[in-house]
């Protein structure tokens, strides 16, 4: 609670005011998503899926041209229902298959495990909970090859200079033979991506403001989710959605420990972003953190993408 406390109290006195997304995820936001993850508008999961049924065989075999051996370490690895079929189809390419699930969410955690272990014939399995900014610094080396995977489009809520330091900090990990798999949405016409981030269920809505009521619940404060607004924006010029919780009148919100916090009629909190790439961007990152495209694979619409990138060797170009 005390890290959460913090990173509300440093947010909300910012100007503009700003909370992590990471905060979102309690036993409540875990269940909005799953929501989110099956409704018609957000086709995000759906394209993913669709790479993962018909292009993990030709992934696996990429990879095991170099490695038999691999241990899969994935980042926000979620609920593993995705994840279990990408794992079953390397599962006969490799003579040995580990794999390691790195998520912020003990409740989710728990849901990957159950997932992997009953879909997929018995692999190494480890399940590590916390920032994976700070678990992934203490995962040992291995003799086998490691794939790391960043899957579920998440790359996008990292923008300019972040993105390069992320690939900087996942390839501090990885020998010059093993991967990175990352998931890219890319741009596609605007009103389908404001759909995605605006539902006509609502259900986004509640997500974002169950952050509003985590802090009821966990910090005392006082917030009347009847005087906030979720509002979604898209700017096409630079491919990246936002979220914001905006105040609809003038008020203070107060906290259990005495910390309050003010808000103007129509202020803003920002509470997300999600870019979408072009793939000049996603060469641009390569570039910048010194990586190469080893491969892309693409759903059928060419609208999302997973690259396999790799680590430059020492003194190349």
């Amino acid at each position: 609670m005390s890290d959460f406390f913090d990173h509300v109290k440093e947010g909300l006195r910012k100007s503009p005011k700003a909370l992590s997304s990471r905060y979102f995820y309690d036993a409540k936001g875990d269940a909005l998503y799953q929501k989110i993850m099956n409704l018609e508008e957000y086709y995000l999961p759906r394209s993913e899926m669709q790479i993962i049924e018909n292009q993990s065989v030709q992934m696996a075999r990429d990879i095991a041209l170099v490695h038999s051996r691999l241990q899969i370490v994935e980042l926000g690895a979620g609920d593993g229902t995705k994840t279990k079929h990408l794992i079953k189809h390397f599962k006969p390419h490799f003579n040995s298959l580990e794999y390691v699930a790195m998520d912020i969410s003990d409740n989710v955690l728990a849901i990957n495990e159950k997932e992997i272990k009953s879909e997929t014939e018995p692999i190494k399995y480890k399940g590590v909970a916390g920032d994976y900014f700070e678990t992934y610094k203490t995962i040992p080396a291995t003799q086998d090859g490691r794939l790391v995977m960043f899957l579920g489009a998440n790359i996008g809520n990292y923008t300019g200079s972040d993105i390069s330091e992320l690939f900087t900090f996942v390839k501090s990990k990885l020998k010059d033979t093993d991967y990175f798999l990352v998931a890219f949405d890319l741009v596609k016409h605007p009103r389908k991506i404001m759909a995605a981030y605006d539902d006509s269920k609502g259900i986004t809505k509640q997500f974002n403001l169950n952050l509003l009521e985590r802090m009821n619940r966990e910090l005392g404060a006082n917030f009347n989710l009847g005087q906030f607004d979720h509002f979604p924006y898209y700017d096409p010029l630079t491919g990246v959605a936002s979220s914001q919780i905006v105040s609809l009148k003038k008020q203070i919100v107060e906290f259990s420990q005495g910390f309050t916090v003010s808000f103007d009629h129509f202020e803003a909190i920002h509470t997300e972003i999600s870019k979408k790439f072009f793939l000049s961007d996603i060469e641009e990152v390569a570039e910048e953190s010194e990586m190469n495209i080893e491969q892309t694979y693409f759903d059928t619409d060419k609208g999302y993408t997973f690259v396999l990138f790799r680590p430059q060797k020492y003194g190349m170009d």
